[in-house]
């Protein structure tokens, strides 16, 4: 009973299993009663179904494995193709970030180099004190505005040319309503029986009235063409001639230098004397508002600004320069009055050093200046006359009006302490050696009205000649331009643009009223 329990369990599965096999051979377990139709012969199958039992090779690429090739100049052959990216994309970046910063650098540095190197660096020197070439950029920004409103602005020479020639057409037409006035009442006094009437004396008075109102139009007519003519052909020629580059940047520099002389001698002056020349700040903001409001109406104050380079503090301290400059003027000439002190001199002037220790010695033995002077001097103006220069006030023999001399021979003839019959050493200026000497002195000595003026009017510029200005240095001085002041003083850097400051001045033709040639 045993064998026989154990065994029909394991037959029956092997029935089963069977079974089941049978199954699955004609299609489903669920559909033993359906078979699957028959297949198609291979050769009769569809494109498709012949691809789908085609296999392609692959290869899987592994990242981390070497391949053996080098990344660059042979290096690199025991790097993996990761990590070759991995550095190839670094060195991309890397190098991308070096340009920017080069760039960055090249442009910081070139902006520190234009607005806070170069600026800095010595444009000239007066007395060891150095003017910067940012000092210089700001003066010639100025100067050239202040120019440009004395042309073109509201006020300036261009504007009253215009306003005159509306004057002369308004005269013009009333000159020529005068003239039909007077022929109508020419005629109305023809028509008129002959002999005396009240009508004809009224009429004969209108006449002579029109006739003197006509003489007046027609001399304000001419008044008003003489300031045209003289406008047109001698003032705004001038003044555009020396509305150039080169004027402007050797004014400019000038201006720096004078003003570093005033400042010097201002120095050890009193207090009252300081305040009388040193600007107030009330000042400077007049002459400040005054530069603004004669702008030409196609230039505003920000454009300004923008197109010179130039802040409102550089602006400021520029224009405390020129009216401390204009102060000095009116300081200067109220110090020359009638009557003076005066000295009487004679002098020799000879073109070689030789020569004047020559007549130097001659004259230390006692021989007649008149004689050596005759000889030798090569002033044409006095040597016929034995040297003789007649009296001379301060500032006379190198005012513009006077001699035009070099300031070291009149710097050593109002010498304090000099004495008649002095004899200079062997001087030297403007290319030529003088001998001086005195032969007169008077304290008090009337100065012509006609010379007066002019010294009044010179009167800055001769002391400052005196005084070792215009680039001149007396004996000890030292006023010195840098190398390179003379390549700087034209360097477009420190000049306003061409279309505003021209490098040249326009042609000397008639300047007309159309606005022509405005910035």
């Amino acid at each position: 009973m045993l064998e026989g329990d154990i065994a029909a369990p394991f037959t029956f599965a092997v029935l089963l299993y069977k079974r089941s096999h049978d199954f699955k051979q004609k299609g489903s377990f669920m559909s033993t009663q359906t078979e699957r139709p028959a297949r198609k012969p291979r050769s009769q199958r569809g494109s498709a179904a012949r691809n789908s039992r085609r296999y392609s090779k692959q290869t899987a690429y592994v990242g981390a494995r070497r391949d053996g090739k080098p990344l660059i100049f042979g290096w690199g052959k025991h790097l993996s193709h990761t990590e070759k990216v991995r550095i190839q994309r670094r060195a991309t970046w890397g190098a991308a970030g070096f340009v920017v910063l080069l760039l960055i650098a090249v442009i910081v540095g070139t902006w520190i180099n234009l607005n806070i190197i170069v600026p800095g660096l010595a444009m000239t020197t007066v007395n060891g004190h150095v003017i910067t070439q940012g000092e210089y950029r700001q003066m010639v920004a100025v100067n050239t505005q202040l120019e440009l409103n004395k042309l073109y602005g509201p006020h300036g020479l261009k504007t009253q040319l215009t306003d005159l020639q509306k004057q002369q057409a308004q005269v013009s037409a009333t000159i020529t309503q005068d003239n039909t006035q007077i022929t109508n009442l020419k005629n109305q006094i023809n028509k008129l029986p002959a002999g005396n009437s009240s009508q004809r004396t009224s009429l004969t008075k209108q006449l002579a009235t029109a006739q003197t109102k006509l003489a007046n139009d027609q001399k304000q007519n001419n008044s008003l063409q003489n300031q045209i003519n003289n406008l047109n052909n001698n003032t705004i020629p001038a003044e555009q001639q020396n509305f150039t580059q080169s004027q402007i940047g050797n004014e400019s520099v000038m201006w720096l230098q004078d003003d570093e002389l005033l400042r010097e001698w201002l120095a050890t002056q009193s207090a009252a004397v300081q305040a009388k020349i040193n600007p107030s700040p009330a000042q400077v903001n007049r002459s400040f508002n005054s530069l603004k409001a004669n702008m030409p109406t196609s230039n505003g104050y920000n454009t300004f600004l923008k197109q010179m380079g130039i802040s409102d503090d550089q602006i400021r301290s520029m224009l405390t320069i020129l009216d401390r400059r204009f102060n000095a003027q009116l300081y200067f000439a109220k110090q020359i009055t009638s009557p003076s002190y005066q000295v009487e001199v004679r002098e020799i002037v000879v073109q070689t050093k030789a020569i004047a220790n020559t007549v130097l010695q001659d004259l230390q033995k006692g021989q007649s200046f008149a004689t050596l002077a005759k000889k030798y001097s090569q002033d044409t103006n006095s040597n016929t006359k034995g040297g003789n220069l007649g009296w001379l006030t301060h500032y006379q023999y190198i005012d513009a009006s006077g001699f035009n001399g070099p300031s070291v021979v009149d710097n050593w003839i109002f010498t304090p302490g000099r004495k008649v019959n002095d004899l200079s050493p062997v001087l030297y200026g403007n290319g030529s050696y003088y001998i001086v000497q005195v032969t007169g002195i008077s304290k008090s000595k009337t100065v012509s009205h006609t010379l007066l003026k002019a010294l009044q009017n010179n009167a800055l510029v001769d002391w400052l000649q005196d005084h070792g200005g215009n680039g001149i240095p007396l004996p000890g001085q030292q006023i010195k331009m840098s190398p390179n002041e003379q390549t700087m003083l034209l360097d477009s850097n420190n000049l306003p643009p061409n279309n505003i400051l021209p490098s040249s001045a326009p042609a000397a033709t008639p300047t007309t009223s159309t606005g022509e040639g405005e910035p």
